[in-house]
């Protein structure tokens, strides 16, 4: 692997992480959204909304009709249909059938309050949760892993999506919303780089001005001096060939 670094003027070519109003708990529009990642210069965005699980969640019904009803490109922006899909007990079951998240373009697995293990929970019960997550096909991407409320053996974790071949996402909102998420996400963030797994930023945006708002991210990477190629979302080419190698998706170039 090339040791490119992250320079001063690189961005990210596409947010990876995105909500809007139809989830309940957010404020913007779909279009709102894009036209954001446009005025932003990005090539694409991810809509990721959450899974049934979540209060005001969406039903299977709702991604189903995704497809249908939002073209692929939008005013320039390519348009990644996928969910955030809520993890609901330590054997790693999502809110969402393995069927529909086989048909989605982009599935990000994530723990909330919707997490109820039949173990008592704490560490080791979150690893073996995201154990059985890493070994699911049709996961790609790991949610907010530094949430402290949900800690657990990183460097466990960590191994288990390179055995996975799992992408760990550095949400650029948790230091805002989740206290105490600046030292687990550089602790996990340098156990990615010493293990060579890939990495996206995203915001989470939950209003249309955040999104692509990733700077803290950015300086993060900069400052463990993480390899560009491990950050698949700074470049659109390399964010299209990991697409086409997990989903056999042919992304517009």
């Amino acid at each position: 692997m090339s040791r490119r670094k992250v320079g001063k003027s690189l961005n990210i070519a596409g947010d990876t992480h995105t909500h809007t109003l139809a989830c309940g708990h957010a404020f913007s529009t779909l279009g709102e959204n894009i036209a954001a990642a446009g005025a932003r210069g990005h090539r694409f965005l991810c809509y990721t909304e959450h899974g049934p699980a979540m209060v005001k969640g969406m039903n299977p019904w709702f991604f189903q009709n995704q497809r249908r009803s939002v073209p692929r490109v939008v005013d320039g922006i390519v348009v990644l249909l996928g969910c955030e899909a809520n993890i609901l007990d330590e054997t790693g079951a999502m809110d969402l059938s393995q069927e529909l998240l086989g048909q989605l373009d982009w599935v990000i697995a994530s723990l909330h309050d919707t997490f109820r293990p039949q173990a008592e929970p704490g560490p080791q019960t979150i690893a073996r949760a995201w154990k059985a997550v890493a070994q699911n096909p049709y996961v790609d991407c790991i949610g907010h892993l530094g949430n402290p409320r949900m800690a657990c053996d990183y460097e466990t974790v960590v191994r288990y999506f390179k055995e996975g071949d799992k992408i760990v996402e550095l949400n650029c909102s948790s230091h805002k919303v989740r206290p105490g998420s600046d030292a687990t996400c550089r602790q996990i963030a340098a156990l990615c780089k010493a293990y060579g797994v890939p990495m996206v930023l995203s915001s989470d945006a939950h209003f249309y001005t955040d999104v692509g708002e990733v700077e803290w991210g950015l300086n993060l990477v900069r400052d463990l001096e993480i390899p560009e190629e491990l950050i698949l979302n700074l470049n659109y080419d390399r964010f299209c060939a990991e697409l086409k190698r997990r989903r056999d998706i042919d992304l517009p170039r």
